[in-house]
């Protein structure tokens, strides 16, 4: 009898493994989960559910020679299945609420793009937000790319191991997919657009950066000169002019710095921060 004993319980002796990582899980570690390799789902949600089989058809009942003893492991058995249902579901659910978020940011982003690329046209401040945008874009790229293919990974992963599949989650995968299809192509438009106006551009940014330079200048003499510079003014008038020649100084060195951009990205050319000096404000190489 005792041989017996020993016999079932050896013979289930892999119980142990699924006990020892079921204690170690923690809500911590569910979420460590988020935003890691889409493998440590996919392995993790595969190894549940293959102990979840096994769990289910493990031989769960002994009756020794002559009747003597009789085990029956029928709770352990309901345990361990509900243990590893539930944590099952709470990684599935984890996913796909992750899946949704960042489906949506990210569609967010690419709409964006898509705003400021298919409202091109010649006015010469639009082409300057747009090669700007188109900048970005360029420099993005690659990440928007690994971001899009974790997403929908994500999809897969719910798709092929969700019992009950939301078709929700086919309508934000398909979107998403028409929308980075649709960045792609515009994207490639707009540079192609970008690329057949240099010649006409680069002349006009030259002298729109020249223009806002001379009022920056300007504003800056103006503040440095004057009634600014004489103690004897009324000091809240004094302050009230000065907020607002620098509320007009910060918009036209916002808009001198979009040109900025626009007329490196054209060029090729890195520019530095700008350094506001007496007569000598910008460097571009």
């Amino acid at each position: 009898m005792r041989q017996e004993v020993q016999e079932f319980c050896n013979k289930h002796k892999w119980v142990e493994g699924i006990y020892e990582f079921l204690k170690a899980w923690s809500s911590q570690k569910l979420e460590d989960l988020r935003g890691s390799p889409i493998n440590n789902y996919v392995n993790l949600v595969i190894q549940l559910k293959k102990w979840q089989e096994r769990v289910s058809n493990m031989s769960v009942e002994l009756l020794t020679k002559g009747k003597l003893l009789f085990l029956s492991g029928h709770d352990v058995q309901e345990e361990l299945g509900s243990k590893l249902n539930n944590m099952r579901k709470n990684i599935l659910e984890q996913a796909q609420n992750e899946c949704w978020s960042r489906n949506q940011q990210l569609m967010t982003e690419l709409t964006e793009f898509l705003r400021v690329f298919q409202t091109i046209s010649s006015d010469i401040h639009a082409i300057a937000q747009c090669s700007q945008k188109l900048s970005e874009a360029n420099e993005q790229y690659c990440q928007l790319e690994e971001r899009v293919e974790y997403v929908r990974s994500l999809h897969d992963l719910i798709r092929n191991h969700c019992a009950l599949f939301i078709a929700e989650n086919e309508t934000l995968d398909i979107a998403l997919l028409d929308l980075w299809e649709a960045f792609q192509f515009e994207r490639s438009q707009v540079s192609e657009f970008l690329l057949s106006k240099q010649h006409a551009i680069v002349p006009r940014l030259q002298q729109l950066m020249a223009a806002a330079l001379a009022e920056l200048e300007g504003l800056l003499a103006k503040a440095l000169s004057g009634p600014f510079m004489d103690p004897s003014q009324e000091q809240r008038s004094t302050e009230q002019q000065l907020g607002a020649l620098e509320h007009q100084f910060l918009n036209i060195l916002n808009n001198f710095n979009a040109l900025c951009n626009a007329y490196c990205t054209f060029t090729g050319t890195e520019h530095h921060h700008l350094c506001f000096y007496p007569g000598r404000t910008l460097h571009l190489r």
